[in-house]
C-alpha cells in the first residue's frame, strides 16, 4: 500500500486501517475480496468450527423436539408450556442464524460481508439473547401470579411471547448508531475492491449503552427473577393449606372435572364431609380428605416444575455471564496487534459458552417430562454394570418370599406339635 493512497483515508479511521493491514499478510498478489482466516487462530479454529457444529446440530434437533412435543400433547395451554415454545424457537434462531454467521467473522480477518451485515448483525445475535431471558422473566412473574392466586387467570403466553420479540427489537435499534462502515475501495484501488472495515465507538461513546444493556438485560431481569422464585418456592413448602386447596379447585375448574353434585366423600357419609378439615365450597367439591390428596400432588407437581424451571434459567444466566462481561470490558480495553489474538479465541470461547443452553434447556425439558422409569432405564444404559441395582431388587423381592416360607414352617411346626 503506497502513502498517496492512504491519504484519502479520513484520520479517526487511519489507525484501524493499519491495525487491519498488519493482521494480513505483506503480499502484493493478495486478494482481499476472498475471505482470509485470522492469524491468531489458525491453529486451533478446525477445533472451534467442530464446537460450534456441534452446538448447531444439537441445539436445532433438540429444540425442535421439544416443540413437536409441546404440539403433540397440546401442553400449550399451559401458558408455561407457551413460554418454553417462545423459548425453543429463539434457540432455533440462535443455531440456524447467530451461531454459523459469528463464527465465520470471527475467523476471517477482512470484511467482505457488505454494510448491511455490518449494521444488521449485532441486533441479530442479541435480540434472541433478549428474547430468552424475557421469557425466562414471564415464566417467573406469571408462576408468582398463580402461587398468590390459582383462581385468577394466567397471562395470554402466546400474547406475551409476541411481546417479548417486540421489545427486543426495540431495546437493539440504537446498534446502528453506534456502528460505522468504511469502504476501502472508494480509497484504495486494485486490492481493496469490495473490502470494508465495520467498527464501532469511533465518534461516538458505546460504553454507557452497553453498560446500561447489561444492568437493565441482564443484572436486572435475573434479581426479579431471583426473588420471585425465591417467594414461589416460600409458598410451595407448605404443601397443606389454603394454597393447595385453591390450586385443586382452580385446577377442577380448568378441566371441568366437577361432576358431583352433592358434597359427599368416597365413603358416601355427608356426616364426614361436614367434619372435614375444610368446609365443601359450592357444588361438585369433595371431601375435604380426598381434595387435600390431590391437591397435594398439585403441589409436589408445582415443586417439581419449580425445580427444572430454576435449573434453566441459572444454567442459561451462568453461561450468558462471561460474554456479557466481557462485551463491556472491551470497550474499555485498548485492542492492539499485540493482543488481538487473545481477544478473538477469548471471545469465540465465550460465545459458544454462551449459546450452550440451546442443548441444556431441551435436555432439562426432556428430564421434565420424562417419567421415572424411562429415567430408571435411562440411568441403566449409562452405567456400566447393573449388578447392583440387580442385586439390590432381587434382595427386595427375596425377602418377603422368605419371611413368609418362615412363618409357613413356624405355623406347620405348631401344628405338627399339637
Amino acid at each position: 500500500m503506497r502513502v498517496e493512497e492512504m491519504n484519502g483515508i479520513p484520520d479517526k479511521w487511519l489507525n484501524v486501517v493499519a491495525q487491519f493491514v498488519m493482521g494480513l499478510r505483506n503480499d502484493s498478489g493478495l486478494d482481499f475480496s476472498k475471505p482470509h482466516l485470522r492469524p491468531s487462530v489458525a491453529r486451533v479454529f478446525p477445533l472451534f468450527v467442530f464446537l460450534y457444529a456441534l452446538v448447531v446440530a444439537v441445539g436445532t434437533i433438540s429444540n425442535l423436539a421439544v416443540i413437536w412435543t409441546v404440539a403433540k400433547h397440546r401442553l400449550y395451554r399451559n401458558p408455561t408450556y407457551g413460554y418454553i415454545i417462545n423459548l425453543a424457537i429463539a434457540d432455533i434462531i440462535k443455531c440456524v442464524l447467530v451461531l454459523p454467521i459469528s463464527l465465520t467473522i470471527l475467523l476471517v480477518q477482512n470484511w467482505i460481508f457488505g454494510s448491511f451485515l455490518c449494521f444488521f448483525l449485532p441486533m441479530l445475535q442479541d435480540i434472541p439473547l433478549h428474547v430468552s431471558m424475557l421469557s425466562f422473566l414471564l415464566i417467573a412473574v406469571d408462576r408468582y401470579r398463580l402461587m398468590l392466586d390459582p383462581t385468577k387467570p394466567r397471562m395470554p403466553s402466546f400474547v406475551c411471547a409476541l411481546g417479548t420479540w417486540l421489545l427486543a427489537v426495540c431495546i437493539v435499534l440504537p446498534y446502528p448508531i453506534y456502528i460505522t462502515y468504511l469502504d476501502l475501495g472508494n480509497f484504495i484501488q486494485n486490492h481493496f475492491d469490495g473490502v470494508g472495515i465495520c467498527a464501532v465507538n469511533l465518534v461516538d461513546d458505546m460504553q454507557e449503552y452497553m453498560r446500561g444493556l447489561f444492568i437493565v438485560m441482564y443484572v436486572l431481569p435475573l434479581t426479579v427473577i431471583s426473588y420471585l422464585y425465591v417467594r414461589v418456592s416460600r409458598e410451595l413448602k407448605v404443601q397443606e393449606g389454603p394454597l393447595a386447596v385453591m390450586m385443586y379447585e382452580a385446577r377442577n375448574r380448568e378441566d371441568g372435572s366437577r361432576t358431583d353434585s352433592t358434597c359427599q366423600d368416597f365413603r358416601g357419609s355427608q356426616q364426614d364431609c361436614e367434619d372435614s378439615h375444610y368446609s365443601c365450597r359450592g357444588h361438585g367439591v369433595r371431601s375435604g380428605n380426598y381434595d387435600m390428596y390431590e391437591a397435594e400432588l398439585d403441589v409436589r407437581k408445582e415443586k417439581r416444575n419449580q425445580k427444572y424451571l430454576i435449573s434453566m434459567v441459572t444454567i442459561f444466566a451462568i453461561c450468558l455471564c462471561p460474554l456479557m462481561v466481557l462485551r463491556v470490558a472491551k470497550l474499555a480495553l485498548a485492542e492492539t496487534y499485540e493482543n488481538s489474538g487473545h481477544f478473538d479465541i477469548t471471545f469465540m470461547l465465550f460465545v459458544w459458552i454462551a449459546f450452550l443452553p440451546t442443548c441444556t434447556t431441551p435436555c432439562l425439558f426432556a428430564s421434565w417430562r420424562m417419567s421415572r422409569i424411562a429415567k430408571e432405564r435411562l440411568r441403566g444404559y449409562f452405567r456400566f454394570s447393573n449388578r447392583k441395582i440387580r442385586r439390590g431388587c432381587d434382595t427386595a423381592v427375596q425377602g418377603p418370599q422368605q419371611r413368609s416360607v418362615h412363618v409357613h414352617n413356624m405355623a406347620y411346626n405348631e401344628r405338627g406339635v399339637g
